[in-house]
């Protein structure tokens, strides 16, 4: 995967890049740190930023276990959109999905939406 930003770059004030995560449909995720050390998950949107706004902003205050939580929406020097959230470690469902190519266990799926 092609990453905009490396590790080290500062594209957002006060947070570093450590690594690329994930590139999807609406923008690219990064690993980052804060200047006060907190691990994060930085999406650059890429498209509709509008509709990606609007939608981060109204889903900002829900707070489930199974919701990754949203700290923010800033803006760049150049305007660029960025969400501020939650950093969650392991597989992306993509990952999960793509290694049980006859469909992920019942067992696993209770588990999941079960709580």
């Amino acid at each position: 995967m092609k990453f905009r930003y490396a590790s080290g770059d500062q594209p957002l004030s006060g947070f570093t890049i450590k690594r690329g995560v994930g590139v999807g449909g609406f923008g690219e995720v990064y690993f980052a740190l804060s200047d006060s050390g907190k691990e994060v998950a930085l999406k650059q949107i890429q498209r509709n930023l509008d509709i990606e706004v609007r939608g981060v902003r109204q889903c900002m205050n829900l707070k489930h276990p199974n919701l990754i939580a949203l700290f923010d929406v800033r803006f760049d020097a150049n305007e660029q959109g960025w969400i501020v959230m939650e950093y969650v470690s392991g597989p992306s469902l993509k990952d999960v999905i793509d290694a049980h190519p006859n469909g992920v266990p019942r067992e696993e799926l209770m588990r999941w939406f079960g709580q």
